[in-house]
């Protein structure tokens, strides 16, 4: 009798079970089809969260300082704003020239490729004349750019329009909802929390708040970090002499974004223009400056300014971007890192506490890096310890030739 009311009980567990997994497959399957059907909606939300992670330190230094946070939120965007338009003013009159260079250099680079196919030509022992060259390349370009081919393109400008008008909309509506969210961040999280369940809320504030740091920490810091990248590679090839070198700059800087995809793409832009306008060993030497930006940008920006983040394995960040490029496209890509980062603390801080009994700050200490700057002493202080451990070691040795003989 008690061996089968022992079956009765473990079927009827592992049937709880199962209908528990499905129920969360059901519900899992559901919460992604309702965020799919609502995906218009992701863009400006995501680009306001990164504006409100980007400006929330500033309002709340403001806020101590004892100013109101409606006012600290308008100072905050003004500033901001100036930065921009100084940037803008620096940076656009350099890049409209360089667009104006490259389209002046177009005819040179067909001229270019229609050597470069001689050359090859007589290195395979074929007879390929410079003019043939170019009527074959001439030719090559007239059926691509047929008629039909002109009207698919010009049936995609409706596309193409639509997709730019989706782009300022997304840049409108972001920062506007980031600035509500701003002047309204603290009375939202204590709405947010007053909706918990009394016995989970502080268990679910403790995680959100780790997610909230691990996330904020990433968004800022990657943007200081493609930032001082953009700049180093910009200058680096302006020394070199490569040209478009702001350009390259501003795109490998705007890609370092994405993990391991910023210094690869800079780099190879740069060598493709330097061997296509300059010589190859420009190439070699940018290629070199590339790798030196990205071996400084691991070992000593980065953890420097990433302070907190979570361990993420190189295979589990380049499956995250997979995963996100192919969902999201290059929105996809941009919030791939963070939203794997989230999911590693929710997903750990649960296995950790439930599966391993671990405490809440064992468990955050053992998913959480955190990068302390060396301590770097002035030249007073280290004569001081110098001289400190002078007088201790004088004294052990002292005391040594004190004590008798056993």
């Amino acid at each position: 009798m008690n061996d089968s009311l022992t079956s009765f009980e473990r079927l009827r567990r592992i049937g709880i079970a199962a209908w528990s997994i499905i129920g969360v497959l059901l519900v899992v399957a559901g919460t992604l089809e309702l965020l799919y059907f609502v995906r218009i909606l992701w863009p400006p939300l995501v680009l306001a969260g990164a504006v409100v992670y980007l400006m929330s330190p500033l309002v709340d230094r403001m806020v101590k300082w004892r100013i109101h946070r409606l006012l600290a939120s308008f100072i905050s965007y003004l500033l901001f704003l100036g930065l921009g338009v100084l940037f803008g003013f620096l940076i656009v009159p350099i890049v409209g020239d360089q667009i104006a260079q490259f389209a002046d250099r177009i005819p040179q680079l067909v001229d270019d490729v229609g050597v470069f196919l001689v050359d090859v030509g007589k290195r395979l022992g074929l007879s390929v004349g410079a003019g043939s060259a170019l009527d074959t390349l001439q030719v090559w370009l007239a059926d691509f750019f047929n008629q039909e081919r002109i009207q698919q393109m010009l049936g995609q400008v409706g596309t193409f329009a639509r997709a730019g008008l989706d782009v300022l909309i997304i840049l409108a509506l972001g920062p506007v909802l980031a600035f509500y969210l701003l002047i309204d961040l603290p009375g939202f999280k204590e709405r947010s929390r007053l909706l918990l369940p009394a016995a989970a809320r502080p268990e679910v504030v403790h995680v959100v708040s780790q997610v909230g740091r691990v996330v904020g920490g990433f968004v800022r810091g990657q943007l200081l970090v493609a930032l001082i990248v953009g700049v180093l590679a910009s200058l680096g090839l302006a020394l070199l002499g490569v040209p478009f070198w702001l350009l390259i700059g501003l795109i490998a800087g705007f890609l370092n974004v994405i993990p391991f995809i910023g210094p690869f793409a800079g780099g190879f832009l740069a060598a493709v223009v330097s061997l296509a306008l300059r010589d190859f060993s420009t190439a070699l030497w940018s290629v070199v400056m590339f790798t030196a930006v990205q071996q400084f940008d691991n070992h000593v920006i980065s953890p420097n300014i990433l302070k907190s983040r979570v361990q993420l394995n190189p295979l589990f960040i380049l499956l995250a971007l997979l995963l996100g490029g192919s969902l999201g496209g290059f929105f996809g890509l941009l919030v791939a890192v963070p939203v794997a980062a989230a999911l590693r603390v929710i997903v750990g801080h649960v296995w950790r506490t439930r599966v391993l009994n671990e405490s809440w700050d064992e468990a955050a200490k053992a998913m959480i890096t955190e990068y302390e700057p060396p301590q770097r002493e002035s030249l007073v202080g280290r004569r001081r310890r110098a001289t400190q451990l002078d007088v201790e070691s004088v004294a052990d040795e002292a005391e040594s030739s004190s004590d008798p003989d056993p």
